[in-house]
């Protein structure tokens, strides 16, 4: 089995790593690449941030990063949020393209994703990729983005990235999910 199955997050707090079955409740699950490490960046009763980072890469010197956003108690829709990022990206890039959003159940949760091409930052002048999915759950809503930024691109242009990046988040992707110990619909891995 991989170093985890999953990484828990509990109470809001990362990086918390635990069973599932050790405290009641609603669990945000994924499985992040070997070796990343989280840094908590905000957390408060309306929401959380903690970004994780891959070896050697920082706040300040990073080409790929995953964030992981909760907001306890929001009425926020994954769809809502999605459209959001997406409304964000065209006021804030010099053109951004996104994917058409997918809208699946799972384990019983609804999900929300959409992946984001930025060729130029106005802010930063990078060009970025990134893949966001919102989930909502009953306590609250929980968003993962994992990106990428690097050399600004032309609009006619890929993303300049590893050719294999696509294939590790697509992995990264399907272990985001949440389970919840109190009710069986939504069961949590043993």
């Amino acid at each position: 089995m991989r170093r985890a199955l999953a990484l828990l997050f509990l109470a809001l707090a990362l990086p918390a790593v635990a069973a599932p079955q050790q405290q009641a409740g609603e669990h945000l699950l994924m499985s992040p690449p070997e070796g990343w490490r989280a840094v908590p960046v905000q957390r408060g009763d309306k929401m959380s941030i903690t970004r994780l980072f891959p070896p050697g890469q920082d706040e300040k010197q990073w080409t790929e990063l995953i964030t992981v956003q909760i907001y306890p108690g929001a009425d926020a829709t994954p769809r809502g949020f999605i459209d959001n990022v997406i409304r964000y990206s065209r006021d804030n890039c010099e053109a951004a393209g996104a994917s058409p959003v997918s809208e699946a159940p799972r384990n019983g949760y609804p999900l929300a994703s959409v992946s984001v091409t930025c060729t130029k930052g106005r802010t930063s002048g990078m060009g970025g990729f990134v893949l966001v999915q919102a989930i909502r759950g009953k306590d609250a809503l929980y968003v993962v983005q994992r990106q990428w930024r690097g050399a600004a691109f032309a609009k006619d242009q890929p993303p300049p990235f590893p050719a294999a990046m696509l294939q590790d988040w697509s992995s990264f992707a399907a272990t985001v999910s949440l389970c919840d110990t109190r009710d069986s619909r939504y069961s949590c891995p043993k």
